[in-house]
Order: C-alpha cells, then structure tokens, then sequence
C-alpha cells in the first residue's frame, strides 16, 4: 500500500484523494435508485429525493462504520442483493391486491423490523451460527436465482416496454446497447482507474446520447430551494405486511454472509486483525443501518466487496480521505438540484448499467457453486432449489392469491422459494465421507 490505515497524508492530497473516493461512492450509489424508482412508482421528484437521501446515508454509515465498526474505508450503499427482491416484490404486488403506495411503506415496515433482528442477533452473539446457514451451495442458489428473477425487468427496459407501452421502441434498444458497449469496453481494454469507472462512464455517455435524442425527463422546477435536509418516512407511515417483512428479514440475514466476505476480503488485502470486537459492533452496524433505511425510505444498504478492488487499484488506504468523501457526499445529498439533475436518467439508461453489474454478479454465484464440494448430495441441494425455484417464476402470480396470510408472497416467489428450500435441504440431507462417496460413485 501506499499509504496505509492510519497515515496522515498532505491537505491537497487528501482533498485529490477524497474526491476519488466521491467518484467511487457516488458511481455505487446512483443506479440502483435510478432504476429501482419507477418499478415501486415513484414520481421523478420522489427518486430524485431518494438520491438525496441515498447519498446522505451512505455517507454517515460509511463513517460510522469506519469510525465505530470494521475500521476499514468499505463504502456503504445499496445492495444489488435487495434491489433484485424489491423488484420482485413489485412485481407480485397487483397479483396479491397490493398498491405500489402501500407496498412502499410496507417495504419500510419490513426494513424496520429486519434491522432490529439483526441487531438483537449481534448484540446476543448468534451471528456466527446465522453465518453458518449460508454455505457455498445456499449462496449459490441465492446469487442466481436472483439474477435469473430481475432479467426480466432488465430485458423489458432494453426494448422499452413498461405498463403504458407493450410494443418494443428500438431507439431505446440502441441507447441501451450502446451503454453496454461502452461500459464492456473500457471495462475489458482500459486499466487503472479509467477501468474502476467504467459503468459511471456507461451511465454518463448513455444519458447524453438519450438527451440528444429527446428521450429523457426535463429537470424538475426548483421549487423547494438550494437545500432540503433529508426527509424520514418519505413514503408515509410504516405499515406492516407478513409476507414482506419475512422476505426483508430473509434478504438482511442472507445479507450478513455477504458482509463478512467484504470485511474479511478488506482485512486479508491490508494485512489487518478484525478483532471479535470489531465484527460484533460492524454487525450490529449494520442492522442499525437497515433500520436507517428503513426510517428514511431508501434501499437497504451493504458493504461493498469492490471498495477492496477499488484500494487495491488506488494503494491508498488511509481514514482521513475516506472520511472527507463521506462529509462530502452527504453535503452533495442536501444540495437538491444534485438529486434534481440525476433523477433525469432514463430507466433504459440505469438498466444498461445493470446488465453490466448483474452480469458479474452472475459470475459470483458461479465462482460460489465452486466453493461447493460436488458431490451428489450438493448436486441434489442445489439441483431441486433450482429447478423448484426456476419453475416457480413462471407460474401465474394469481395461482396462489386465494391463500390467507404469508402465503401469497412466498409460494409465487421463486428466489425466496428456492432459497428456504436450499436451506432445508442443506442442513437435513445427511453428508457423507469422502470415501464413502468415492466408493458410491466407484
């Protein structure tokens, strides 16, 4: 490293390095609001309040974390993870009789209540058994099924088709390739820094290319000022529904396994302890920050494992610059003609980035399938989770919608279906030796 943990560093570097770790948090950051926005119908002026907010957040928690949890400059921000199962759950939402306004503060009930679990979970010392459900096999099935379940949304926004539009519109179909192009590009031929940009590059050429031809939203009117401070319960009151709160809790404990690889992965890089005390507090953390999300309306936030790439790029490790990047980005977050200007990006235009992003995304679920030792009884966990998972994506939502309570949110759930399945069954199929299954397959 070139500068480690606790170095001190010149003002002016500080000020140049702080200002690429913005550029990292805020590419981390944008796309997800962008695209998740309209799926849970929200106006323009509503995302371009969650950006705010998502800023301001991931700014703090990423301090705080810093500061009080791991120790380490990890950014905070939302979860790929969680985007995939809010956009399922959108998407059920009409089958069950649900609006998009109450789902929305159903979504933050669910958020509440997920994060004091995990605190609790932390606080009584169970979060190395929770850990320990989610083996290779389990977050395998997790990680594809969850690719597998949002693709449909990606493909309908590569051809411009949404509620209002069901015929293809292939202007969008060129901008949305033409992103994918870009990003792919500078992604497999340009190195260093240019490299570790590459999908804010995509976003930002796609947005020009989609304003010169007419396809975005005008900026909203500055009606409310300069300033507007973060606004908690954006989305109402919460409210509080079986199936979704049960699916968040799901998401945050799967989410726990991912959290410590990105802790463990940053540790291992800089050559750092993580004492039980630090693993302790940045869990605990980070059920706090769920329940953060929760009361401001955002989606849930994780560690990002790319911040370990990202310094391994850069070589530059120490607190101070991490820290102005995090007092900067909630200053941009207050700012509303920030929030104003990005909330213009296209749907097309995030989901281009997005196809991108789920696409290694993918590629980790397959690298976990590796992780797995293959023998038949892993085959059968992960082969029957899969399939029963798969299979229930096609089913028509209404099929179950008779049913009473959680019912209807699980059973037309094929990521949640085929991950309590993977669950069963990884910790009630018996595991044999090594020779015993030699001599099997023998």
């Amino acid at each position: 490293m070139l500068y480690k943990l606790n170095d001190k560093l010149p003002t002016q570097k500080n000020i140049i390095y702080s200002l690429q770790h913005v550029i990292f948090i805020g590419l981390s950051t944008v796309v997800m609001p962008v695209v998740l926005g309209p799926l849970i119908g929200l106006s323009q002026e509503e995302i371009a309040g969650m950006l705010q907010r998502t800023f301001v957040l991931s700014g703090f928690v990423s301090i705080m974390q810093m500061k009080f949890g791991h120790g380490f400059p990890i950014v905070e921000a939302p979860s790929g993870l969680w985007i995939g199962i809010l956009t399922l759950i959108a998407g059920l939402a009409p089958s069950v009789g649900k609006d998009l306004p109450t789902l929305r503060t159903d979504l933050e009930g669910g958020m509440l209540i997920a994060g004091l679990i995990v605190i609790g979970i932390s606080a009584g010392g169970w979060i190395p058994h929770v850990t320990k459900l989610f083996t290779p096999a389990v977050n395998s099935v997790l990680i594809l099924l969850m690719v597998l379940q949002i693709s449909p949304s990606i493909v309908k926004s590569m051809y411009g088709i949404s509620e209002t539009n069901q015929t293809a519109d292939f202007k969008i179909t060129a901008v949305f390739f033409f992103i994918v192009i870009v990003t792919l590009s500078i992604n497999l031929f340009a190195k260093g820094f240019l490299q570790s940009i590459a999908t804010l590059i995509g976003i930002i050429a796609g947005w020009v290319t989609a304003a010169f031809l007419g396809m975005t939203n005008h900026p909203l009117a500055a009606g409310k000022g300069m300033i507007s401070l973060p606004k908690p319960l954006a989305w109402g009151p919460p409210t509080f529904d079986a199936g979704i709160t049960v699916t968040c809790l799901l998401a945050a404990l799967v989410l726990l396994s991912m959290t410590y690889t990105s802790i463990k992965s940053m540790a291992e890089l800089l050559e750092e302890p993580v004492s039980p005390r630090q693993w302790k507090r940045s869990f605990a953390l980070h059920g706090f920050t769920t329940t953060l999300n929760g009361i401001f309306s955002v989606i849930a936030f994780m560690p990002y494992l790319s911040s370990t790439g990202f310094l391994a790029m850069t070589r530059v490790a120490a607190r101070t610059p991490f820290a102005l990047a995090g007092v900067l980005m909630m200053i941009m977050g207050v700012i509303t003609p920030i929030g104003m200007m990005l909330a213009t990006i296209p749907t097309a235009v995030g989901c281009g980035a997005l196809l991108v992003v789920f696409s290694l995304i993918l590629g980790q679920g397959l690298k976990e399938l590796q992780h797995a030792k293959m023998t038949n009884r892993e085959s059968f966990v992960i082969g029957i989770s899969m399939l029963v998972g798969i299979g229930t994506m096609f089913l028509p939502p209404s099929a179950f919608q008779e049913l009473p309570g959680i019912v209807p949110y699980i059973l037309p759930n094929g990521l949640v279906c085929g991950i309590l399945l993977a669950l069963i069954l990884d910790h009630v199929l018996p595991e044999k030796n090594e020779k015993e299954t030699e001599a099997n397959n023998g």
